[in-house]
């Protein structure tokens, strides 16, 4: 039963994000059983255990499935959703992929993850870029100023006063590469960090994301980091990486801890006078080790509809899950 409820939580999450799964993607998101039932599964839980599930669940009706893809009950739109934002998003990796090679000039910059929609290949025409950046620890404020000064050149900068943004980078989440730990807690989170994708990264830095954030197996229960090599990933350029060498070379010095000081009086003192910052509903973080802008979380919104959606077909968790510490 915990495993069954398991399955159905994870379909209900994805539900969410008009988000139909493959047997594999259950597997892979699986919600923790841990977090359903007192006394859960334990162990591995094999593939061929979620497909008899699965498979039970379609036959008593409360999920539903097409051409290998299962979503609640009544949700039979999604599969036809899915098809249409995956064609989206195979023209929208073209167009992020072919700006984001330009990056590697950009000192100080060691990882850009892309996070979001585009990382599922769930978007729609109007969707934007998120991503997730990681930068050299000292010199976090320095990175951001030269990273949004490039996409400004190549006009694919979101700004604060863009409601829509389509095919425009969001740079929304900066941290460091001395402090890879993300310390808010929750399925969204666990969820959206289980799917990011490496596009450019260095020094093993992916892999060392995870190992800092095991605390995502407490939510998905399968989760393993993929390898860093995958399709769609910024081949890495001579030239372009050797100007951001360069860069650093010369802002490795009493000039450049100036310059990263300045930045950050800067830059914290206009995020302190944005009305957002103080607005609730969301999280706005800026010191040392983090950079994050989201003054208008989707995570609230998604947490109350899970717990809803359970409650909905019968399942009490033994944790009812909460956000990651939203301001209210």
């Amino acid at each position: 039963m915990s495993l069954r409820n398991s399955i159905l939580a994870t379909i209900v999450y994805y539900d969410i994000l008009d988000f139909p799964l493959t047997l594999f993607e259950v597997n892979k998101y699986l919600v923790n059983p841990g977090r359903l039932s007192k006394n859960p599964v334990l162990g591995t839980i094999s593939l061929v255990q979620i497909a008899e599930d699965l498979e039970g669940l379609t036959n008593v009706g409360l999920v539903g499935s097409q051409n290998g893809f299962y979503f609640l009950s009544g949700r039979d739109a999604l599969f036809d959703l899915r098809i249409e934002r995956e064609k989206i998003a195979a023209q929208k990796w073209k167009k992020f992929l072919r700006i984001a090679k330009w990056f590697q000039v950009v000192p100080y910059l060691r990882a850009i993850l892309t996070s979001g929609s585009l990382a599922i290949n769930n978007t729609g025409q109007e969707s934007d870029f998120d991503v997730l950046t990681i930068a050299k620890s000292g010199r976090l404020y320095t990175c951001r100023i030269f990273l949004s000064l490039v996409a400004s050149l190549f006009g694919v900068r979101r700004t604060r006063y863009e409601k829509s943004a389509p095919d425009k980078f969001c740079f929304n989440h900066y941290i460091t590469d001395g402090n890879l730990n993300i310390k808010y807690e929750s399925l969204y989170n666990a969820q959206t960090y289980a799917n990011i994708k490496p596009v450019l990264v260095k020094n093993g830095i992916f892999s060392r994301f995870y190992t800092e954030n095991i605390w995502i197996n407490k939510y998905v229960y399968n989760f393993k980091p993929a390898e860093e090599f995958v399709l769609r990933k910024v081949s890495s350029n001579f030239l372009l990486s050797g100007i951001g060498r360069a860069g650093e070379f010369i802002l490795n010095s009493y000039l450049g801890d100036k310059i990263e000081d300045w930045a950050k009086k800067y830059q914290q003192k206009r995020i302190k006078e944005n009305p957002t910052t103080h607005e609730s509903g969301g999280r706005v973080i800026f010191n040392n080790n983090e950079l994050e802008f989201h003054p208008h979380s989707f995570e609230y919104f998604a947490i109350d509809k899970y717990n809803k959606g359970l409650k909905k077909l019968g399942i009490i968790p033994y944790v009812e899950e909460k956000d990651s510490g939203l301001t209210v």
